[in-house]
């Protein structure tokens, strides 16, 4: 991850829910770190597990339908 700090950076923005941005928040506190960089972590190690996958195991199976074969 740390090759990431000398690239540019681009600002963007998620809309999160209201008890993941707590939780986020008093992680944050209590490391002496910014939300903005637990965020960007998190992120990032997501990318780096996942990154050079096509298909990300976050899909739901297909139900099949009844009757259906």
């Amino acid at each position: 991850m740390s090759a990431a700090v000398n690239k540019k950076s681009i600002r963007t923005s998620v809309i999160l829910p209201e008890d993941a941005h707590a939780r986020i928040q008093a992680l944050a506190d209590a490391n002496n770190v910014s939300a903005a960089w637990i965020i960007r972590t998190a992120v990032l190690r997501f990318l780096e597990e996942y990154g050079d996958q096509h298909e990300l195991p976050l899909r739901l199976p297909k139900v099949k339908k009844a009757g259906g074969t």
